[in-house]
């Protein structure tokens, strides 16, 4: 038994497993027992959702009424396990986003102590492959309802027993059905209950296997049972050994019993510290998805069946009116209905009739059709839309940055906000029951790894010995004796925080910025050997041989760097000088055309004043023409009135002369 084997504590008897003093017993096995028939009495329903959830993970998602239904109607049987992809992305995107523990001092005076705390974290978890019992528990609480994994004590090299973790499997598992929190911290009881053969029973417990094999009582069984029945099959004797832990005045005790024998019981040896009390607890560190206001712990499964058989129903639905035709006829049209039927159903069917083309139709409801596909994408959508999206879960993850990730995948993951939380609070929950189990249980000088590096690993010294200033033996790293205020939380996981240097350094690598290839080396995911060859590969001092060549080789090196640079310089001239020629050339044309145009304005200037000019000696002309000829005829005309005058001065004296000689 998984349980059983790591409570029993090789080295010890078998009346006291764990070692543990001789301590007052606690309850009886009546109430024991009683305690886990309570549980598989009050729990069937939860039991029954959870055996439903793991069938529909694994794609068994009709029963039998429904398949002899399909059968009956001649419909497939389509089932597109859309919800185990869905859980299957969810824990892959919880588990990118991962970190390691470590450990805050409160104060500055309690940094060492956080750093060793933190170092002893990471050993236990390295030790105890955390990561992939991590991932396990976190798909129990999705596609069940709750993840376990329990604490155990082994002999290590030393006197002190080394701490480890196991992954617990959740069918297995009883607790109090009180219980109504998340993180199961109000229970009284809890333990591990399965199947054994005799002789796997004698093996933890020799001698046992035979007597209690012969206790044929009864014993009270879940839903769970069954289903697993068929794996005994060929075994002549099976026997429930359980693994019960209960609190009993106000300190966790355990008790292994089969039938009505008890095994072996003591009290717990792994603690918690509120403040300054030490207390007992359970081995098993447990949560659950979520608690429904009934006190049923489901998982993820119990939002997405809904969808899930809407998919599987519409898609089922659709193909079979995809494979089915209609036919509307005159009744006495066919002879046998049920021949036409198939061979109208069939895509080469050939039906033969004698009589009018008009009396008969075959139809295919290609409406009904779309309609079902229809309500087959809206199911789809609403798995896919609840928590991280397709894309987020999907493709180009590994091209991202941790940070870039955790930034894209921040709304994708809104949805799942309590079970987060129940899920970071189930970490802590371990991390602070492993510090404290260490405090009590490690007192022997020991050395635990610090680095994953195999090849040049560092190790810390804990509950050491050595000389002091004053010449006397103190120890070092003694961590029972070690009283300092230590907040257990998350750190950054160091291959992601790695990875996204890496990133960073390549991005501004890309952008011509100078990073010696050292520092890439050290933040790249090769292997150790690797970066050891090439980082040697770049400090090896040359050979004088080597040197030799490499000053020759830099001379000519040079020699070509000064030749490229003395034909750069010519190049360059000559296009400086081409481009002052053709940064003239528009400048010269632009001249030209000015002068040409100033000439050609100059010319019309020259024109039109010669032109005005011989205008005005034309009018110079002709206004002195004309005066002429006005002087021509003022002259005539004052001849003629001289003449006239003449004239009239004659007549007059000839008048008066014979005036003159008519008196006489």
């Amino acid at each position: 038994m998984q349980a059983a084997s790591a409570v029993e504590y090789p080295g010890r008897n078998n009346s006291n497993p764990l070692g543990t003093p001789e301590l007052e017993e606690g309850l009886d096995l009546v109430q024991l027992r009683k305690q886990f028939t309570d549980y598989a009495t009050v729990k069937m329903e939860e039991i029954d959702e959870n055996r439903q959830s793991n069938r529909y993970y694994h794609g068994e998602q009709l029963t039998e009424t429904q398949r002899k239904v399909l059968r009956q109607r001649g419909q497939p049987e389509v089932i597109f396990n859309r919800s185990a992809r869905k859980v299957n992305g969810i824990v892959g995107v919880v588990m990118k986003l991962r970190n390691d523990p470590k450990a805050f001092p409160r104060t500055a005076k309690s940094q060492n102590g956080a750093d060793l705390a933190t170092a002893v974290l990471r050993y236990v978890l390295d030790t105890s492959q955390w990561k992939d019992i991590e991932a396990d528990s976190v798909l129990d609480s999705c596609k069940g309802a709750f993840g376990v994994c329990e604490l155990s004590l082994e002999d290590g090299d030393n006197e002190d027993p080394d701490i480890g973790v196991k992954y617990v499997d959740p069918v297995t598992y009883f607790y109090d059905p009180r219980s109504i929190r998340p993180d199961f911290s109000d229970i009284r009881y809890d333990g591990v209950s399965r199947w054994v053969s005799e002789e796997e029973l004698d093996e933890m417990f020799p001698g046992s296997g035979e007597k209690i094999a012969q206790d044929s009582s009864g014993y009270e069984t879940t839903a769970h049972d069954y289903d697993r029945q068929y794996l005994w099959i060929n075994e002549r004797k099976k026997i429930r050994l359980v693994e019960h832990w209960y609190k009993h005045e106000g300190q966790w005790k355990w008790c292994i019993y089969a039938n009505w024998t008890i095994l072996a019981r003591g009290d717990s040896p792994f603690y918690l510290k509120t403040g300054n009390v030490w207390q007992t607890r359970s081995r098993y560190v447990k949560f659950a998805y979520s608690v429904d206001p009934d006190g049923q712990r489901y998982g993820l499964m119990r939002n997405l069946k809904g969808p899930q058989d809407a998919i599987n129903q519409h898609r089922s639905k659709a193909m079979h009116i995809m494979n089915t035709r209609q036919i509307f006829a005159r009744r006495g049209v066919f002879p046998d209905v049920e021949k036409a039927r198939k061979e109208a159903a069939r895509p080469d069917g050939f039906l033969e009739y004698d009589g009018n083309p008009d009396e008969f139709r075959i139809e295919q409801p290609n409406q009904e059709f779309l309609q079902q596909t229809q309500y087959f994408q809206d199911a789809k959508e609403e798995i896919e839309n609840y928590g991280p999206s397709p894309a987020i879960v999907g493709t180009n993850v590994n091209q991202r940055s941790g940070r870039a990730l955790a930034m894209m995948q921040q709304n994708g993951i809104a949805e799942l906000g309590p079970f987060l939380k129940n899920y970071r609070t189930w970490k802590m929950e371990l991390y602070r029951s492993i510090w404290c189990t260490v405090q009590r249980t490690w007192n022997a000088e020991r050395y635990i790894r610090i680095s994953d590096d195999q090849e040049m690993a560092q190790f810390i010294q804990v509950n050491g010995m050595q000389l002091g200033p004053d010449g006397m033996p103190q120890l070092i790293n003694h961590i029972a004796s070690l009283d300092v205020d230590i907040v257990l939380d998350e750190g950054p996981d160091t291959t992601n925080v790695m990875g996204d240097a890496f990133d960073i350094l390549s991005s501004l690598a890309q952008q011509n910025v100078p990073i010696p290839p050292q520092v890439f080396l050290e933040l790249s995911p090769l292997p150790k050997q690797v970066k050891d060859k090439v980082t040697g590969m770049l400090s090896q001092a040359p050979s004088p041989e080597q040197q030799q060549a490499q000053q020759l080789q830099m001379q000519g090196m040079a020699a070509k760097v000064a030749d490229t640079q003395a034909a750069a310089q010519k190049k360059q001239a000559e296009t400086q000088k081409i481009m002052q020629e053709a940064h003239l050339a528009p400048l010269q044309t632009l001249h030209e055309m000015t002068q040409d145009r100033n000439e050609s304005a100059l010319r019309q200037h020259q024109m039109v004043q010669d032109h005005e000019g011989r205008a005005a000696e034309r009018e110079h002309g002709m206004f002195m023409g004309g005066l002429e000829l006005a002087l021509k005829a003022r002259d005539q005309q004052h001849s003629h009135q001289m003449d006239r005058a003449h004239f009239s001065d004659q007549q007059n004296a000839r008048r008066e002369q014979m005036e003159m000689g008519g008196e006489a």
